[in-house]
């Protein structure tokens, strides 16, 4: 169990993406050829890849920080309370990344001085709305849930968007 900062209360940082949520965010960003789902959990973002992308799994003894293949596409729902090493070790196998986390979650320093040494930037911010009450295991943070696009060499702007995945 880890300790969610600003509650008092445990967690045990494993939160499924509703499916229709990853089927928005996935469809959104149409990555391709070779994605690699790093938390696969329950498939929810996986069964929309392209057939045969890889996954791992940790609770299936595939640990993420030992795959070391080039993949052109991560997107995921990583642990929150590991997004850095998430974001460290997807920025050295994977030119695009797609981390479904609220916008909070990239503006620490230690987190963008990764992303700028590692030649990415932030390409887009997909804002999307928190999974609704029937979703009792979501955290709800007050912040913005988002698919955060980072691209390896992107030096343009941040595009900001809104998808509406609960209709």
């Amino acid at each position: 169990m880890l300790y969610q900062p600003g509650k008092d209360v445990e967690t045990d940082d494993v939160v499924y993406t509703p499916s229709n949520l990853a089927k928005v965010v996935v469809r959104h960003f149409n990555p391709a050829p070779v994605v690699l789902e790093p938390c696969r959990g329950s498939g929810s973002f996986y069964r929309f890849f392209p057939k045969g992308s890889p996954w791992t799994e940790i609770a299936e003894g595939r640990d993420f920080f030992g795959f070391t293949e080039k993949v052109n596409w991560i997107i995921t729902n990583p642990p929150w309370s590991m997004i850095r090493a998430f974001l460290v070790h997807s920025m050295e196998v994977a030119d695009n990344i797609v981390f479904l986390m609220t916008v909070n979650h990239i503006g620490t320093q230690s987190r963008i001085e990764a992303v700028r040494d590692h030649h990415f930037g932030i390409k887009e911010i997909c804002c999307v709305d928190h999974p609704n009450k029937f979703y009792h295991r979501w955290p709800r943070t007050g912040f913005q849930l988002a698919a955060i696009h980072f691209q390896r060499h992107w030096r343009g702007g941040t595009k900001w968007t809104m998808e509406d995945w609960q209709q």
